[in-house]
């Protein structure tokens, strides 16, 4: 894994924690409209860095887009839990 590919993936992780505590949060207060758009804007975040990290390096998931149309390369890469 290079440096740019390590870079994307802890950068993804840190996004994912911050909506992971922000569900927690918003579970208690459902009307906080300022946490709800904090989390919106993490979702479109997370979602468009991980089309980019997917289409540059590896599939994230088995549902991820493929890198390309001629493999199936989920089982090609290290896998995410393996960093």
């Amino acid at each position: 894994m290079n440096a740019e590919q390590a870079a994307m993936l802890s950068n993804l992780q840190q996004i994912g924690l911050t909506m992971d505590d922000l569900r927690i949060y918003l579970d208690t207060h459902l009307y906080d409209d300022y946490a709800v758009a904090l989390f919106n804007k993490n979702a479109r975040d997370y979602a468009a860095l991980a089309r980019e990290y997917s289409r540059r390096f590896e599939p994230l998931n088995a549902t991820s887009e493929m890198p390309n149309d001629e493999e199936w390369a989920w089982g090609l890469g290290d896998f995410p839990w393996d960093f």
